[in-house]
């Protein structure tokens, strides 16, 4: 009897001893964790606003690419690639003096992990250079440019935007960028911004908003963008 309650006890702790390994795999495991999957369902239900709008979509921060490669995933999976590309533009260097200055609360040291080469292998990587692309340096002079110059998807001067996506954090970079593209906007674009805290992404676009006519809107949804408009 002894023995076999030695070899019961002895399985009983190998049980839980796989179930201890279990829950630690799972919960060590960053591939895909609550926050980034809540983010993907996020940026998905933001594109599904747009899937009957025309135009491209332009992010005003990049970062590590996060974003390009899961608006990628979505032109792609929409089967909208032949006619919708993403467009980042960032200084991949961090906030500009500018940018400090409207915003002091911003960090001169802050986003200087990245760098444009960097990103733009991520995306050879993912093989999305088709569909996405970047631009290096301050928006005010290269999101003008961009505009004039045209690129594949747009003959020059003929830029369509359906998503304006706003993630860099800085009052004068997400004014500017709003002001050079409101002209550019389809009809029913969306713009929205990516800023849980409110500061200075926030204050623009409510800004953008009284000044031109529009809506300052939030949805009732738990994967709800922060804020956003709808161009009219």
């Amino acid at each position: 009897m002894n023995l076999i309650l030695r070899v019961i006890n002895k399985v009983l702790s190998w049980l839980n001893l796989i179930v201890i390994k279990r829950n630690a795999l799972f919960h060590d495991d960053k591939y895909l964790d609550r926050k980034e999957f809540r983010y993907v369902l996020w940026l998905d239900r933001i594109y599904s606003k747009i899937c009957h709008v025309p135009g491209h979509i332009v992010e005003l921060g990049v970062a590590k690419g996060r974003n390009s490669l899961i608006f990628g995933n979505l032109i792609e999976m929409n089967g909208d690639a032949d006619v919708r590309r993403y467009f980042g533009f960032d200084t991949f260097d961090g906030y500009t003096p500018e940018d400090i200055k409207s915003s002091p609360f911003l960090k001169s040291s802050a986003w200087k992990d990245t760098s444009f080469k960097f990103v733009k292998k991520r995306i050879e990587n993912a093989g999305y250079t088709n569909i996405c692309s970047l631009r290096e340096g301050d928006l005010k002079i290269t999101l003008p440019k961009f505009i004039q110059e045209g690129a594949d998807g747009f003959t020059p001067d003929n830029l369509r935007v359906a998503l304006l996506y706003i993630d860099c954090n800085a009052y004068s970079a997400a004014t500017a960028g709003m002001e050079i593209l409101k002209d550019y906007m389809s009809p029913g674009a969306v713009i929205c911004i990516d800023e849980k805290q409110q500061g200075g992404e926030t204050k623009a676009l409510i800004e953008f908003c009284q000044k031109h006519g529009y809506t300052y809107l939030k949805d009732d949804s738990p994967f709800a963008i922060p804020a956003y408009t709808v161009v009219k």
